[in-house]
């Protein structure tokens, strides 16, 4: 039997890293109706429509905090990032809205709301270094802040 809790991978954006609890993506065609004068009408297809990714995601770690600020950092660069997500193939997107959703009652967890606009045509070698840079210097000060944290425990 299939150990579902191990068939998809971890999430991340430009490199920084999250856990997903939903995943929503948005595919389909646009269509132009045209009205026909006396009733009825046409429909044209006029392509594929952009793929819209839209995730629920989280942190969720005695680091939270850090983690957190780190995603919420990528998702404010300008330009799209390398995204992957636990089931489908990484892809190019933009993140387009990013909200936080922190709770007192849930210590540790921190909750996003994440959408990402798929940016088609555009190369891997277009990205830049930058954006992939951030992500692991996050990802790394992330490990630091919890390797001091382990020294005063």
């Amino acid at each position: 039997m299939r150990d579902w809790s191990r068939a998809f991978r971890r999430a991340s954006f430009r490199g920084v890293p999250f856990w997903v609890d939903r995943e929503a993506p948005d595919f389909g065609r646009r269509v132009a109706v045209h009205d026909i004068s006396g009733g009825g009408n046409t429909v044209e297809d006029t392509g594929s429509r952009i793929p819209i990714y839209r995730v629920d995601a989280y942190v969720a770690s005695d680091l939270a905090d850090i983690e957190g600020r780190g995603l919420e950092l990528v998702c404010r660069i300008a330009g799209p990032g390398f995204l992957t997500l636990p089931m489908d193939p990484g892809l190019i997107a933009n993140c387009t809205s990013c909200r936080r959703d922190r709770r007192k009652d849930k210590n540790g967890l921190i909750a996003y709301d994440l959408e990402f606009l798929v940016a088609t045509g555009a190369a891997p070698s277009v990205l830049g270094a930058v954006p992939s840079l951030r992500g692991i210097v996050v990802g790394a000060v992330a490990e630091i802040a919890s390797s001091f944290a382990s020294v005063f425990r």
